[in-house]
């Protein structure tokens, strides 16, 4: 028999901005990777969406071109998705059944909706059965919001994510894992089961959504599905899950005392816990990768994004390099603080009502100035959510850092500093595809990864403890300003 280094698992990350393909041999090193981008669309009213058939194109692509790269055979292929998308299908005369677009997370079209489910969630006592907080980016809005504009395609209509559409079409199964059953805010993970109440309320049946199934869960790929892809018939799929546990999976493993921080356009911090874990303040989800692996955590709407809007504002997006060092070889400014809130705010806080805010400017403050302010902000947010996981969970030994802002060592050391634990960068650095590959590997027979699989620590760092006081000083204002500027409703 082979040694798993003589094979290949392909994962596929379906994310929002495309469709990225790794080949991982069994010590989870990366041997071939693709990617493909998908353009997702903003509209009025606050639509966010993507193309189903792009969807479709750019993960058959993907795929199809790492295959063709790898030159160790393939054992098998597992899919990660997104967090909380939506699409609907129907069937249409061709046969296979008709998919238009995938309504992504940060669609707010619910918004008027989201009104009529806070009061549900709280009637029903929502979230004590599904661990996310209400909100418009889970399913509950966007059910009612499709029941209220498009009531005719209610009753026909399935339900899924991406991924989980793009399983069934190269399996013939219509199956969910855990972790993306529980992001779509309508899995009741006490019970392990869809939950009646709140689908009720959204005009849907469970009927209608996807059979619940291990992420581990194998099904041979089709034989039509396997031309496309440059792939072998009766090929094990494996369902795989959602990107955020994911991440924290692939990161650091099975590990309970390492927590993720990620810094990309927005900001998340996740931890590990063996059992379902409620927040009693519910600010945070906690979503299952297993019936004893749980991902506690959350994400913010604000982190690289901040950034880019500062140096577009001061006309400097040429050189954002240039504006994030000079930003950072300025000290701490306790006078000049801004707000991030640029997208209102996820968890912890949930207000979509906020709004940035720079505080304290003078004449002698120049666009570097300002991107230190920012950069601080954003900084006392990840602090901020970091604090709320960790009042959940035993507190971490060490944080791992993902994100494609957490690639500039002056910013990664300035998350350090805020966070003030060590930190240490995982190689692979594709967290969210090592994590849907251990999974590959577990279904196939492999036992779980020990450390320092699936991802050794790199690029390890440790908090400067006047650094960490001052960003400690500097989050306390902003929470004292955000108070006083918006107060809540």
């Amino acid at each position: 028999m082979s040694h798993p280094r003589d094979r290949v698992v392909i994962a596929v990350d379906i994310g929002t901005s495309g469709a990225r393909a790794f080949a991982y041999d069994g010590d989870y090193a990366v041997r071939a990777a693709a990617a493909t981008p998908i353009a997702t669309t903003s509209g009025a009213g606050g639509s966010s969406t993507q193309p189903w058939a792009e969807v479709r194109s750019a993960v058959t692509a993907s795929i199809r071109d790492v295959a063709g790269r790898s030159t160790a055979p393939i054992a098998g292929l597992v899919l990660s998705g997104t967090a909380s998308c939506l699409a609907a299908s129907w069937p249409s005369s061709g046969g296979e059944r008709r998919i238009d677009e995938v309504i992504l997370w940060s669609d707010s079209r619910a918004s008027a909706e989201q009104v009529e489910v806070d009061e549900l969630m709280r009637s029903l006592h929502g979230y004590q059965r599904t661990l996310c907080p209400s909100h418009v980016s889970y399913w509950p809005a966007k059910l009612r919001w499709l029941a209220h504009h498009h009531p005719s395609l209610l009753s026909a209509a399935r339900f899924a994510g991406a991924k989980d559409h793009f399983f069934e079409l190269i399996t013939g199964e219509r199956w969910t894992d855990p972790m993306t059953a529980a992001s779509t805010g309508v899995f009741d993970s006490d019970a392990w089961c869809w939950d009646a109440p709140l689908l009720a309320a959204g005009g849907v049946a469970s009927g209608q959504l996807p059979d619940i199934r291990e992420a581990t869960a194998q099904a041979p790929l089709r034989a039509g599905a396997a031309t496309a892809l440059g792939l072998a018939e009766g090929l094990p799929v494996v369902l795989g899950g959602m990107d955020g546990p994911l991440a924290q999976l692939g990161a650091a493993g099975f590990c309970d005392d390492i927590a993720t921080c990620t810094v990309g356009t927005s900001v998340a911090f996740r931890a590990a816990v063996a059992a379902r874990t409620p927040d009693p303040a519910q600010r945070l989800w906690c979503y299952p990768i297993s019936r004893d692996h749980w991902v506690v955590g959350g994400a913010g709407s604000n982190g690289g994004n901040v950034l880019d809007w500062v140096a577009q504002l001061s006309g400097a997006e040429a050189r954002l390099g240039d504006l994030l060092r000079d930003a950072l070889a300025r000290p701490v400014d306790p006078a000049l603080v801004f707000l991030p809130y640029l997208n209102g705010e996820r968890s912890p806080l949930w207000r979509d009502d906020l709004r940035g805010a720079l505080i304290g400017l003078a004449s002698h403050h120049g666009p570097a100035d300002v991107a230190r302010a920012a950069l601080d902000g954003v900084a006392g947010a990840v602090q901020e959510l970091a604090a709320a996981v960790t009042s959940c969970v035993t507190e971490p030994a060490e944080v791992r850092l993902t994100g494609g802002f957490l690639h500039d060592a002056g910013w990664a050391q300035l998350v350090t500093d805020a966070l003030g634990v060590a930190t240490s960068v995982p190689d692979p650095g594709e967290a969210t595809a090592t994590g849907a590959a251990v999974l590959g590997w577990l279904s196939l027979g492999r036992p779980a990864p020990r450390p320092p699989s699936p991802a050794r620590a790199t690029q390890e760092r440790s908090p400067d403890p006047a650094a960490h006081a001052a960003l400690s000083a500097k989050s306390a204002l902003m929470r004292d300003l955000r108070g006083l500027l918006f107060p809540r409703p």
